[in-house]
């Protein structure tokens, strides 16, 4: 063989192996924004849930002092478990019947800010996610901001009825980049759904 013929096996050699590595690096990449949408999207649906099963007419939301509440949180707000060591008193936006309601009817853009839609920030974290091996990965920062409209429809004689719109944005690291996610969800709660 001539060294040409070695070089050139080399460039082909190098050509190939740079392509399995840049496309082993985006798969890492894909899989670890799944997993952090994944995290997001249970912790997301477990407060959810929560709000579901509140009392609807004492703690939905409650604007008593609740004194296990840290001091800087004024009613009114909810309180959820995040987690076994983690309970947050999440601040809403209520509007009492009659009143026009506040919630947004779409997601606002990425570029909204809570004072732009007269809302407020609950920052949530950040939480350490582990990675299979049991250690530390990236952390995760929700912010979420809630709204509770009481939006009676009396000509159909409803009037006990409350509209819970819960925006949620997060953040990740991919690769060089920081992508920002933020989505909405919205669901109805009566005094007889219980």
């Amino acid at each position: 063989m001539t060294i040409v013929e070695v070089m050139i096996a080399l460039f082909l050699l190098v050509t190939l192996m740079l392509g399995f590595i840049s496309a082993f690096l985006h798969s890492r990449r894909v899989t670890e924004a799944s997993v952090l949408h994944a995290a997001t999207t249970s912790l997301l649906y477990g407060i959810v849930e929560q709000l579901k099963g509140i009392d609807y007419t004492e703690l939905l939301p409650s604007s008593t002092v609740d004194e296990n509440a840290p001091t800087a949180t004024t009613p009114p707000y909810v309180r959820v478990r995040i987690n076994q060591e983690l309970t947050q008193w999440l601040r809403v936006v209520y509007t009492p019947s009659p009143g026009t309601p506040r919630g947004p009817t779409t997601t606002p853009a990425v570029t909204a800010t809570a004072t732009s839609l007269s809302a407020i920030d609950n920052v949530i974290g950040p939480l350490a996610l582990s990675s299979t091996a049991g250690t530390a990965a990236q952390r995760l920062t929700l912010v979420l901001w809630i709204w509770i409209d009481e939006i009676p429809d009396v000509s159909r004689d409803v009037t006990e009825v409350k509209r819970v719109t819960v925006v949620y944005t997060y953040s990740y690291n991919d690769g060089r980049a920081v992508r920002t996610i933020r989505d909405r969800e919205v669901f109805l709660r009566t005094r007889y759904d219980q």
